[in-house]
């Protein structure tokens, strides 16, 4: 490998994480789990979100701000969809102690949740694929 040669397309890595994130979301909405199970289920999957979005927020979307002053718009919008991401998952969370209305909140999730994976991708893949390290917490 030459120096200064990339080790990881980090673009087509986030891909791959969201792929994740898309399937998981997609069983649990599937799922003929029993209450318990579907509880435990969607508490790791929103907690695993929840972090990957922290690690966007907190290191790389800074960064990426830094580095590209063109994304300002770009990030600024996905910040707020986090935001709208998490207050779903909230809703989630709430519906699943009370134990009705999680089904609805999954599809409400997925919807706002494959809008802001495309628009992530599209926004972000090109340049993060020309990145050759990422920051620290990502």
């Amino acid at each position: 490998m030459t120096d200064g040669q990339r080790l990881v397309a980090w673009g087509d890595e986030l891909v791959k994480l969201h792929d994740g994130f898309r399937r998981d979301l997609a069983a649990l909405r599937e799922s003929r789990l029993e209450a318990a199970d579907l509880r435990t289920h969607c508490l790791a999957f929103c907690d695993a979100l929840h972090l990957h979005h922290e690690g966007e927020d907190g290191a790389l979307f800074p960064h990426l701000g830094t580095e590209h002053p063109e994304l300002a718009a770009a990030l600024a919008r996905l910040r707020a969809e986090h935001q709208v991401v998490a207050r779903l998952m909230n809703e989630i969370r709430t519906c699943l102690a009370a134990g009705d209305g999680v089904r609805a909140e999954l599809d409400r999730l997925a919807t706002e949740l494959e809008a802001h994976l495309d628009y992530e991708e599209e926004q972000l893949v090109p340049i993060l694929n020309r990145m050759r390290t990422l920051p620290e917490g990502v």
